[in-house]
C-alpha cells in the first residue's frame, strides 16, 4: 500500500502548491457538471415531448383489422407521427454532439490541468506541446474503447429484444452489459491517467502493464476512489430525501464536486506510482 500513500502525499503537496490551478479545476468541474444537467434537462424535455408525439396518434390508432380490411385508414397521422420521429432523432443527435463536445473539450481539459497539477512548471510552449499530444492519446482511447462498445452494446440488445419472449433474458443481457461498461471505464481512467506519457508506444505499455500487469494495486485504487465518491454522493442523496435546506443541498452538492476533483488528482498520482514500479 505504500504507492497509495505516496499518491496520496503527491496529491496532498500538489494541491497545497497549485492553489489556483487547483481553483480552476473545481471551477470548470462545476461548469462540466451544470452544464451537463442543463442539457440534459433541455433536450430530455424535448425528446419526450418527441415521444408523445409518437405515441398519442398510436394510441388513438384503429387497431381494427376488419375496419382495415374495408379500407379505413390505420391512423390519419402519419405525417404527425413521422414528424415527431424525425425531431426525436434530430433532438437526440444534437444532444448527443453537445454532450460529445462537452466531454472530450471540457472535461480533456479538466484532465490535462489535473495532470499540470503534479508536474513541474514548464516553459507554454511545451505545455501547449504536450497539451496537444495528451488530447490526441485521450481522444483515440475514447473512441477506441467507447464506439466499438456502444455500436456492440445496440446491436445486442436490437437481436435480444426482437427474438426474447421474456424480459427477464433482456434483463441478463443488460446485466452483463454493465459489466462491460464497467470494464470499459477502468480501462478508459488507466488511458486518461497515463495520457501524458510522450511517445505512443510507451502510452500503450504503460496502459497495459497499470490496467493488466498491475491489475490488483489499481483495482486497489480504483475501489479507494469509489468508496470515497459513493460516500459522498450518499450524504448528497441523503440530504436531498430528508433535508428541505438549499444551503445544505449547494454546500453538498460542491463538496461533491471537490471530492471529484481531489480523487482524479489522487488517480492520476496513484496511477503513476504505479507505472513506476
Amino acid at each position: 500500500m505504500e504507492y497509495v500513500k505516496r499518491g496520496l502525499h503527491n496529491t496532498i503537496n500538489s494541491i497545497k502548491k497549485n492553489k489556483l490551478l487547483f481553483l480552476a479545476i473545481f471551477l470548470l468541474q462545476i461548469i462540466f457538471v451544470v452544464s451537463s444537467l442543463w442539457l440534459g434537462s433541455q433536450y430530455l424535455i424535448k425528446i419526450l415531448e418527441d415521444t408523445q408525439g409518437i405515441i398519442g396518434p398510436l394510441e388513438n390508432a384503429n387497431y381494427d383489422s376488419q375496419q382495415i380490411e374495408k379500407g379505413e385508414a390505420f391512423t390519419p397521422d402519419y405525417a404527425s407521427i413521422y414528424n415527431s420521429y424525425q425531431s426525436m432523432l434530430k433532438n437526440v443527435m444534437i444532444f448527443a454532439a453537445w454532450m460529445a463536445a462537452l466531454y472530450l473539450l471540457l472535461n480533456g481539459s479538466i484532465w490535462l490541468l489535473s495532470h499540470w497539477m503534479l508536474q513541474e512548471k514548464k516553459p507554454w510552449r511545451l505545455r501547449v506541446r504536450e497539451g496537444f499530444q495528451f488530447f490526441l492519446k485521450a481522444w483515440a482511447s475514447i473512441f477506441l474503447l467507447l464506439a466499438p462498445f456502444k455500436i456492440a452494446s445496440y446491436y445486442v440488445l436490437l437481436h435480444f429484444i426482437r427474438v426474447s419472449q421474456s424480459f427477464d433474458n433482456i434483463a441478463v443481457v443488460l446485466k452483463i452489459l454493465l459489466v462491460a461498461l464497467f470494464v470499459v471505464s477502468y480501462l478508459l481512467l488507466v488511458a486518461l491517467a497515463a495520457a501524458p506519457v510522450p511517445s505512443w508506444k510507451q502510452f500503450a505499455k504503460m496502459w497495459v502493464k497499470v490496467s493488466i500487469v498491475k491489475f490488483k494495486k489499481t483495482m486497489i485504487l480504483f475501489f479507494l476512489i469509489a468508496a470515497a465518491l459513493f460516500a459522498s454522493f450518499a450524504a448528497l442523496y441523503g440530504a436531498i430525501e430528508y433535508e428541505k435546506s438549499a444551503a445544505l443541498l449547494l454546500l453538498l452538492g460542491l463538496f461533491c464536486i471537490m471530492i471529484i476533483s481531489v480523487t482524479r488528482i489522487f488517480w492520476i498520482a496513484g496511477i503513476q506510482e504505479i507505472g513506476r514500479e
